[in-house]
């Protein structure tokens, strides 16, 4: 059995679980957490963060974890053996959480956790789908909700509808489920000068001084429906010509589709693909709006950054972006069921935003469920699995964990 450790005394150590640790927005979102607590040295002497991959291979996000004093160990799931070496690492590194963000199949390593004597095992979804109809993994899906329903001591999501996704409506009568909602760290985006950096974007892609920026983030992935994005912006460019779109994120692979549906649409002009850039809040800033029409969602990142800094968002109409458009202005939620025609249209009545409305839009966030410190304050909350931490000695700028907003279920 794992010895309990006093978290006054010796640091709480933490194993969070991804299959790669590549830019997608958990793995992002998780990493501005370790970030924020690296830069404060009383939660970073308290808290020692580690990964481990189960896909055994190397990520884009591996080298920035690695800098925080973070172990990554690649242990790949599917290799003989597997169970052996999980219990055996988790004995070994004397782990008092498992944070587990591989959707239903957290089953299996939790069960595993709790055979390792583990005393903390979180299971975090962190979308509505895992994006895999395949009727012959419902079996599958069942095994590994019982094994979660059996070894979590958490439940968690990035959203309440996540949650109704995941779980059900019930989880509300579950005191181990909780929804949190992720943090977005945005600290350099607003000192950015948009003026000169928009000049210099539009200068390195050759175009001129009036052009119109709609921008996607997202990789490629079903969910994230790039085809329909590009049918959409077909009829917004047919619609308002000084148009481009900008496509960040990893496309590799389906770029050669994306690039026949460009060509065929008359669009090879319009559309560029940027790539995996460091700078996403300071592109969302420069761009004039974005285009979002996912098929599910968790609690997107992009979307939240978009809004943070002020440019609108024309998104589809499911619940992730219903539950974001409750608490910030700025969405435009469209049925997906529309046609691309009425999607542009929708398009291009936004506004160009001016530097008063991203003033506002930035301090609505600030106010907001989602800045950066709430999650941290809950997510440490949850490691320490107490329902209150009043007296706790650890402060997150002067307000204690305790005094930050938590979405809980109840006891049934």
């Amino acid at each position: 059995m794992v010895e309990k450790r006093n978290f006054e005394t010796s640091p709480l150590r933490i194993l969070h679980i991804f299959s790669r640790l590549n830019c997608g927005g958990a793995e992002k979102r998780t990493l501005e957490v370790a970030q924020y607590i690296h830069r404060h040295p009383e939660l970073g002497r308290r808290i020692q963060i580690d990964y481990c991959v189960l896909s055994g291979r190397r990520g884009a996000l591996d080298e920035e974890v690695q800098a925080l004093g973070a172990t990554v160990h690649y242990l790949p799931l599917r290799k003989v053996g597997f169970s052996n070496q999980f219990v055996a690492l988790l004995r070994d590194g004397r782990y008092d959480v498992v944070h587990s963000h591989v959707h239903y199949s957290s089953g299996i390593l939790l069960a595993l956790a709790r055979l390792a004597g583990t005393p903390k095992r979180i299971a975090h979804f962190r979308s509505q789908s895992d994006g895999k109809r395949n009727v012959l993994r419902r079996p599958f899906r069942w095994l590994m909700k019982w094994l979660i329903d059996r070894s979590a001591t958490r439940i968690l999501g990035v959203s309440r509808c996540v949650m109704d996704a995941v779980w059900g409506p019930h989880w509300l009568c579950n005191k181990r489920c909780q929804v949190i909602y992720n943090g977005i760290d945005l600290r350099d985006a607003m000192d950015f000068e948009n003026g000169e950096g928009r000049a210099r974007l539009l200068a390195s892609l050759g175009l001129p001084n009036d052009t119109r920026l709609i921008i996607h983030v997202g990789s490629y992935r079903r969910a994230k429906n790039h085809s329909r994005l590009i049918e959409i912006f077909h009829h917004v460019h047919r619609q308002s010509p000084q148009s481009h779109l900008l496509l960040v994120g990893d496309l590799s692979a389906g770029r050669d589709q994306l690039t026949k549906q460009i060509a065929a649409n008359g669009l090879g002009k319009a559309v560029h693909f940027l790539g995996l850039q460091q700078n996403v809040p300071q592109l969302l800033r420069l761009a004039d709006m974005m285009i979002f029409p996912s098929l599910w969602e968790g609690l997107p990142g992009a979307v939240l950054e978009s809004l943070a800094v002020g440019t609108p968002v024309v998104a589809s109409d499911i619940p992730p972006h219903r539950e974001i458009a409750a608490c910030l202005p700025g969405m435009t939620l469209v049925p997906l069921d529309l046609p691309n025609e009425q999607w542009a249209r929708h398009v291009n009545s936004q506004c160009c935003p001016t530097s008063q409305m991203r003033s506002e839009a930035w301090h609505a966030f600030t106010e907001s469920p989602f800045s950066l410190e709430r999650c941290v304050a809950s997510l440490i909350a949850v490691w320490q699995e107490t329902d209150s931490v009043k007296g706790d000695p650890a402060l997150i700028h002067g307000r204690s964990i305790a005094d930050q907003p938590i979405v809980k279920g109840r006891a049934a």
